[in-house]
């Protein structure tokens, strides 16, 4: 009943053999709209043929509607594919580019902020590294802007906020604490790397392509680029963390010459070894093994 034109006949509505044309489907409800039209017809039930008038030309004048009632009339039996057929053109159509569009401005947005969030944390968190704030702080001295006197009338707590806003200032504009925590640039917006995704994704392809045939399968010496990838690769760095890398620190590592597989075994022996000793002397490892101990049962507890 809630298909087409209900039990009415759509085309008995509208006073139409079914070989009526779209002219003709279109004159005739523009003189049945004008009799019918509650405006203009005072009838009790001048409402309810109106919009089953409606229904019906909404049904005819359409070729695809007109098409799947005229099956219907053919084929009443069929009920779940007159049910499927009406609603698949009934269902409002929403276009999908804005949806997408507008969620990927969104998400750029989100993604840039969290960005930002994570550089200003990293900044926040340079200004309580020792090493950071020294030379930090032995610039804003050689540059005179820790003189007393610009602190002249203020608390301490004024006095270490405005310090450490200066600090603040110099760690971000003139020291490099890069390390994967770059100031975010407009190529780090979201969208703008959606785009150059192919791009990218053609690079990367092509360099590891290029590594397996010259240092897998032509068994070539590595060249600089290469030394570098492997270097910082069994680092565990990214390669923005390698560019944070003093110069110095880096020439030490590549003099290693980790790509040779005996050096990388005992380079990475070594690193376990220290890691084991650093984890057994942290203050957190030895509270969580006293825990362990307190926590543990003795085995004759029955008795």
């Amino acid at each position: 009943d809630s298909m087409y034109c209900g039990r009415h006949n759509c085309y008995e509505i509208m006073g139409l053999e079914r070989t009526a044309t779209k002219k003709e489907v279109n004159k005739a409800y523009r003189k049945l709209a004008r009799e019918l039209h509650p405006d203009h017809n005072d009838a009790p039930d001048a409402h309810e043929k109106f919009e089953l008038l409606v229904a019906a030309y909404e049904t005819l004048r359409s070729e695809v509607s007109r098409n799947d009632y005229d099956y219907l009339l053919d084929h009443p039996d069929v009920y779940y594919e007159h049910f499927y057929r009406f609603f698949r053109h009934s269902t409002p159509k929403v276009d999908v580019a804005p949806i997408l569009v507008i969620s990927l401005i969104v998400l750029s947005v989100l993604h840039y902020l969290h960005k930002i969030s994570s550089y200003n944390r990293a900044l926040d968190y340079a200004l309580r590294v020792p090493t950071y704030r020294n030379q930090a702080k032995a610039m804003a001295e050689a540059e005179g802007l820790l003189n007393k006197k610009f602190f002249k009338g203020l608390t301490k707590d004024e006095q270490k906020a405005a310090e450490n806003k200066i600090l603040r200032d110099i760690i971000e504009s003139k020291l490099d604490i890069k390390g994967g925590y770059g100031k975010p640039e407009w190529r780090d917006i979201l969208a703008i790397q959606m785009l150059t995704w192919p791009y990218h994704g053609g690079n990367f392809l092509y360099f590891h392509g290029r590594r397996f045939y010259k240092y897998k399968l032509m068994k070539e010496e590595p060249d600089q680029v290469e030394r570098e990838y492997v270097t910082r690769v069994i680092l565990r760095l990214s390669e923005g963390q390698w560019e944070a890398v003093p110069e110095g620190k880096k020439e030490e590592m590549l003099r290693k010459e980790l790509w040779h597989e005996a050096n990388r075994v005992a380079f990475e022996e070594e690193r376990a070894d220290a890691e084991r000793v650093s984890k057994a002397n942290s203050a957190r490892y030895r509270q969580q093994k006293r825990m362990a101990r307190k926590e543990k049962v003795p085995e004759n507890w029955n008795d």
